[in-house]
């Protein structure tokens, strides 16, 4: 039987953060909205934001410094969108992040490995995705991963002369009440998207100007539409009030709908999705070579569920006010 030492709550730490983040941690009440909206969480249940909050709501810094999952993270705030109190669970993991490098647990150099790794991550995804419209990815092997990786994408351009030619019915129906008409391409979308890394893969400015040119068949054929990870920080940030999010997913039921993809497809993603992050989890480990942390309370490398932890430390804690 596991036996574990009451925590001992830092209170100096928990002002600290949030402070420092204004995330909202005391309004948790531990729903798991959080856990249940996040994408990595989903695909490998290596990430949980509501673990987190919880161990910042308690002032335990030190702690979540020495966590790998911080750098899990996707930057895609969809922790943050779903809560119903309006708690930051992503603007914790920015704190911290910014904090192991403040405090030299890791480096410049490894934080820009980092985003180079994650840059090319997406290749990866694509391709997942691109096996997945024309079948399955029943295994990844190291050969195809660092393929994959290491092969920019090179989507075929041709001179598009279809002006004066109007947007397909089918297309305006799909996107329309997300207003893609009324973007003037200043990548205000594409700056804030968390998967723009290279156009030729993802990019949301050049999704809703396709569409307003009315290429139907080149976009639902595209595995370019299902790496949105429908966050909606394109639409939170559109100036013009294009509501990004609704385009792509409105591409992505007018594929189904209209038989180029079968209604599976999103299964079999999710599927290769369980392939894909482990490795992605691996490499990251790789870079920043985070050492275990034990200490008096529990082991954070062996996952032990914040819900194993003696509530009556945390109860002492006195509430905090907005």
């Amino acid at each position: 039987m596991l036996h574990l030492s009451p925590l001992k709550p830092d209170f100096k730490e928990r002002l600290a953060i949030e402070q420092a983040t204004h995330a909202g941690f005391y309004k948790c009440w531990s729903c798991g909205a959080c856990d249940g909206g996040c994408p990595v969480n989903i695909n490998s249940h290596s990430l949980r934001p509501q673990k987190i909050v919880r161990l910042a709501y308690i002032g335990l810094l030190d702690e979540l410094l020495y966590l790998p999952e911080i750098w899990y993270c996707l930057t895609c705030r969809r922790c943050s969108l779903v809560c119903p109190n309006l708690v930051k669970p992503a603007d914790i993991i920015g704190y911290v992040r910014r904090e192991m490098l403040h405090q030299g647990l890791v480096t410049l150099d490894a934080i820009h490995q980092y985003q180079q790794f994650f840059a090319r991550f997406q290749r990866v995804r694509w391709h997942a995705v691109s096996c997945c419209l024309n079948g399955t990815l029943p295994t990844l092997t190291d050969t195809q991963w660092d393929q994959w990786m290491n092969t920019p994408i090179r989507v075929s351009s041709t001179v598009i002369k279809k002006n004066g030619i109007p947007v397909p019915r089918s297309l305006r129906e799909a996107v329309g009440k997300a207003h893609p008409s009324l973007c003037f391409t200043c990548s205000e979308c594409s700056s804030a998207c968390p998967v723009f890394c290279e156009r030729d893969l993802f990019d949301p400015q050049a999704i809703i100007r396709m569409v307003n040119l009315g290429l139907v068949e080149e976009l639902l054929a595209s595995p370019s539409i299902w790496l949105c990870l429908q966050c909606e920080r394109c639409t939170n940030t559109c100036s013009q009030l294009v509501k990004g999010h609704q385009v792509i997913k409105g591409l992505q039921n007018l594929a189904i709908s209209k038989g180029v993809v079968d209604s599976s497809l999103e299964f079999r993603i999710r599927q290769a999705d369980k392939l894909i992050y482990p490795r992605f989890f691996k490499e990251i480990d790789t870079i920043f070579n985070l050492p275990p942390r034990e200490n008096n309370h529990f082991r954070l490398h062996k996952a032990v569920p914040i819900s194993a932890y003696e509530h009556s430390a945390a109860e002492s804690l006195p509430p905090m006010h907005a």
